[in-house]
């Protein structure tokens, strides 16, 4: 019973807090910025479909022969056991209850002694590109929410459904970032609320660009990458400050399904996850459509 009403409060709190901290965190992340981040409006489903399958006929003949295993609409799962990560140290399986509050009511001197912070790629380091389709792709309301985004699940639900395909993750960054570094894949009430504490308490020790940071260090890459530092190199064999925009948008499609969408093994659904990710940054603005086709064909020519 303690353990029941322990996960309902938790819950009940984030989802408080990611409702009610939203438009402060957007003004403190303009003024941060000089006014360059912006609040995007949410566009029909109907509309943001057309953006995309026009820039993936774009691309479409580039792509079509191009051999790799199959994988069925639908079937991609976002969860996958991943190899041991050399950035987040080892984490526990599970623990007990005081240990798992401890990490909340403790959570900076937690974080900081579950990651590598040496092997991370500085902040000015990952190029603004990689940054932005990150956000697009797996969190557009970056900037407007706090722990928990109910409208991006609610949106990212009705977008997939549209698409006849998965566009968007329901998951903040930070709810991503948390899960990462502190808990298993199991999925339950209990790991659940224990990711929505965490995130809650992620948002309120670090800034949002800090929050990224951390992300883009510590989440799977797949193909044995974890962090932006290895997949740069073990995809590309250079530095991330020198990744361009159609490689930017490779990794940036990654966290969904490392596995299914891993460009080398994979090379047809990469490259049509990499198409999705450069339309969604033309749907946002990040980009034009002409650049996201330009870039789409840019890396399978080259």
């Amino acid at each position: 019973m303690k353990k029941l009403l322990f996960i309902l409060i938790i819950l009940g709190c984030a989802v408080y807090w990611g409702m009610s901290q939203g438009d402060d965190l957007s003004r403190q992340a303009k003024a941060s910025h000089g006014g360059a981040i912006v609040s995007h409006e949410v566009k029909p489903a109907k509309e943001e479909k057309g953006v995309v399958s026009e820039i993936k006929e774009t691309v479409a003949t580039l792509i079509s022969g191009m051999s790799s295993s199959p994988t069925a609409q639908g079937t991609v799962e976002k969860t996958e056991k991943a190899a041991p990560s050399s950035v987040v140290k080892e984490k526990a399986e599970s623990g007990t209850l005081r240990e798992k509050w401890d990490d909340v009511a403790h959570f900076k001197e937690a974080l900081e002694s579950r990651v590598h912070r040496e092997k991370f790629v500085p902040y000015d380091k990952i190029p603004d590109l990689l940054k932005k389709g990150i956000i697009a792709t797996e969190d557009r309301r970056y900037y407007d929410h706090g722990a928990v985004d109910v409208i991006g699940v609610a949106r990212a639900l009705i977008t997939n459904s549209m698409a006849g395909e998965t566009l968007e993750g329901g998951s903040t960054i930070a709810q991503q970032t948390v899960k990462n570094i502190f808990l298993s894949n199991e999925r339950t009430m209990t790991r659940k609320a224990e990711e929505l504490a965490l995130a809650v308490q992620l948002e309120r020790n670090y800034s949002k660009e800090e929050i990224l940071e951390l992300y883009l260090n510590t989440i799977y890459f797949g193909h044995g990458a974890y962090g932006v530092g290895e997949a740069s190199r073990v995809y590309f064999g250079k530095a991330p400050k020198d990744l361009d925009l159609s490689q930017c948008a490779m990794l940036a499609g990654l966290p969904q399904a490392p596995s299914a969408y891993d460009p080398i093994s994979h090379p047809k659904e990469g490259a049509k996850r990499m198409t999705t990710v450069l339309a969604l940054m033309a749907q946002e603005g990040y980009i034009t459509p002409e650049e996201a086709a330009r870039s789409a064909m840019h890396l399978w020519l080259k």
